[in-house]
C-alpha cells in the first residue's frame, strides 16, 4: 500500500548517473523543484574513478577510470559539457605496434587491422561494407520498422558471422570487435540490435574515433561537477522501491521516504528499472522491454608500472585478444612527469562472467597471466593492479550497457522511449544516438527533461519552458 508522502516537489529523478544528473540539471535550470534518488552512496552510476595509490606515495596519485572513460569526435554533448565544467581531454593515441591474438597466434600490427593474408582482408572489407549498407537501412528512432527488421531480429550476430565470413581469422576478428565494443558474445545480440548500435554512432569514422580522448581529471569528475548544479537535491543511499501514479501525480516510495511529484524520470539500467514496483502496472510493451534487456559483462582493470616498458619495444600497449582472459588493453599512462606506465584493460562477455565467479586473488592472477601472454613477463609484474567487476555491482549488474537479444526490438521496440503516463525514461539504453556511451546518457537526459516539461505544461494549459543547461 502506498505510504503517505512526507514531501512534495515538481519532479523526481531515479538514478544519479550521467543521464539522471543531466535530467535533473535541465529541469532545475527551467525553474522546477527536483529531487534525485540514488541507491548508491555515491553519484556517477557507471562513471567511477579512483585514486591510486591511496595513502602516502611518491609522486601525485593516479586517477584511474574504473567505468566509462573514452570520448571522441561526434560526441557533441559530452565534449560540450567537458568544456563547460572546465575539464581537459588527453589524446589516447600512442605510437607503436598493436598486439593481436587471432586463432591463437600472437602477432604485431596496426591499431585498426592485424597482419592478415589478402584473402582474410578481402573477407573483412567485403563484409564490413555489407554491414555499413545494412545499418543505413535502420532508422535509429524506429529500428523495428526497417523493411527487413523481422528477418534481422531473428538472426544473431554470431549466425550472421558464420554465414557470411568465409575465413576463420575473419570470423575471429569480427567476434573481437563485438566483444570489445559491447561486452557481449556475438550470439547474445540480434543482427538488428547490432545494426542499430552501428547506426546510432553515425558515420563509420565516428565509431573508429570513439576512444580518441580521455579526461585528465577522470570521468567521475564530470559527474561530480554536473551534480554541483543540483547539489542539495540528491538523496544518496536511498533506492526507489515503488512508483505509484494517478491522475494528479506520482508517489515515489524509497527506503527512506515517500515523495509526491507531478512526473518522474527513471534513469537506471533496464534490469534495475524492472525491480521497481509500479502502480498501476506498466503497459505490457514497456514491461516486456525492460524484462528482456540483459546487461553486458565487463571487468575493467588498471595495471601500474614504474615505466611504460612496452614503448621501448615499439609497442603501443594496445592489444586485442580473441580467446584469452584479457580481451583488450590500451596505454593509459599519465602525463604527470613521473614516467609511470599504466595499462588499462577489459575482460568482457563470457570471460568476464567466468572471471567474476572467482575471488579477487584468482581474478588478479588470471589477469596478470593473460597480460604476460600478450605483452611479455614485465606486464605480469606491475607495481599495482586495480580491478573493478561491474557484474558484481548491485546497482548496475553489468556493463557497458543493456543489449537487445533476438526478438526484443520487433516485439517491444515501440516502447523504446515512450513515457508511461507520468513516468518517463532516460539512460544510455534509451538513446537513439551513441547508444551505450556517455554521450547517449547525456542526450537521453536532455530529451527526458524536455519531454517532462512539455507534458507538464500541456497538462496545465501553459506554454512549455525550454529545457536548459
Amino acid at each position: 500500500m502506498t505510504r503517505k508522502p512526507d514531501s512534495e516537489v515538481d519532479f523526481a529523478v531515479v538514478g544519479a548517473g550521467l543521464a539522471g544528473l543531466r535530467t535533473a540539471v535541465a529541469l532545475a535550470a527551467a525553474g522546477a523543484a527536483v529531487i534525485v534518488f540514488e541507491a548508491r552512496e555515491r553519484i556517477g552510476g557507471r562513471v567511477l574513478s579512483a585514486a591510486w595509490p591511496q595513502g602516502q606515495a611518491a609522486g601525485p596519485p593516479l586517477m584511474l577510470d574504473l567505468g566509462a572513460q573514452w570520448v571522441g569526435p561526434g560526441q557533441t554533448e559530452v565534449l560540450r559539457l567537458i568544456k563547460q565544467v572546465g575539464l581537459h581531454v588527453v589524446p589516447t593515441a600512442v605510437a607503436g605496434s598493436a598486439t593481436w591474438v587471432i586463432d591463437g597466434d600472437v602477432s604485431r600490427g596496426g591499431a585498426v587491422l592485424p597482419p592478415m593474408p589478402p584473402r582474410v582482408l578481402a573477407d573483412l572489407l567485403v563484409n564490413g561494407a555489407r554491414l555499413a549498407v545494412m545499418s543505413r537501412r535502420v532508422a535509429p528512432d524506429a529500428p523495428w520498422q526497417a523493411r527487413r527488421a523481422q528477418e534481422w531480429d531473428r538472426v544473431t550476430a554470431a549466425d550472421w558471422i558464420r554465414r557470411h565470413l568465409r575465413t576463420s581469422a575473419g570470423r575471429s576478428f569480427a567476434e573481437i570487435l563485438i566483444r570489445g565494443g559491447a561486452a557481449i558474445e556475438p550470439g547474445e545480440t540480434s543482427m538488428l540490435g547490432l545494426l542499430f548500435d552501428l547506426r546510432s554512432a553515425g558515420p563509420a569514422r565516428n565509431l573508429a574515433r570513439a576512444e580518441m580522448f580521455r579526461l585528465r581529471e577522470g570521468t567521475h569528475e564530470l559527474a561530480r561537477r554536473l551534480s554541483e548544479r543540483v547539489r542539495n537535491r540528491i538523496r544518496l543511499a536511498d533506492p526507489v522501491r515503488v512508483l505509484a501514479q494517478d491522475a494528479d501525480g506520482v508517489t515515489v516510495e524509497s527506503d527512506n521516504s515517500a515523495l509526491r511529484c507531478r512526473r518522474v524520470a527513471v534513469c537506471v539500467p533496464p534490469p534495475l528499472a524492472c525491480k521497481i514496483g509500479y502502480s498501476p502496472s506498466l503497459p505490457a510493451q514497456r514491461a516486456g522491454l525492460i524484462a528482456s534487456l540483459p546487461m553486458g559483462a565487463a571487468v575493467k582493470f588498471h595495471a601500474v608500472y614504474q615505466r611504460p616498458f612496452w614503448r621501448a619495444r615499439g609497442l603501443s600497449g594496445q592489444s586485442m585478444n580473441a580467446s584469452g582472459t584479457v580481451g583488450l588493453t590500451y596505454d593509459n599512462s599519465p602525463q604527470d612527469g613521473t614516467g609511470r606506465g599504466v595499462l588499462v584493460g577489459l575482460v568482457v562477455a563470457d570471460q568476464a562472467r567466468r572471471l567474476g565467479g572467482f575471488g579477487l586473488s584468482r581474478q588478479e592472477h588470471e589477469i596478470l597471466t593473460s597480460l604476460g601472454h600478450l605483452l611479455g613477463p614485465d606486464a605480469a609484474a606491475p607495481d599495482g593492479l586495480v580491478v573493478q567487476n561491474w557484474c558484481a555491482e548491485e546497482w548496475t549488474q553489468g556493463c557497458y550497457a543493456a543489449h537487445f537479444p533476438p526478438g526484443a526490438w520487433t516485439s517491444y521496440g515501440s516502447a523504446f522511449r515512450a513515457p508511461c503516463g507520468r513516468i518517463h525514461w532516460a539512460g544510455t539504453e534509451t538513446s537513439t544516438q551513441w547508444h551505450g556511451y556517455m554521450e547517449g546518457a547525456l542526450r537521453s537526459g536532455r530529451r527526458a527533461a524536455a519531454e517532462m516539461l512539455l507534458a507538464d505544461a500541456a497538462a496545465a494549459g501553459r506554454p512549455s519552458p525550454a529545457a536548459a543547461d
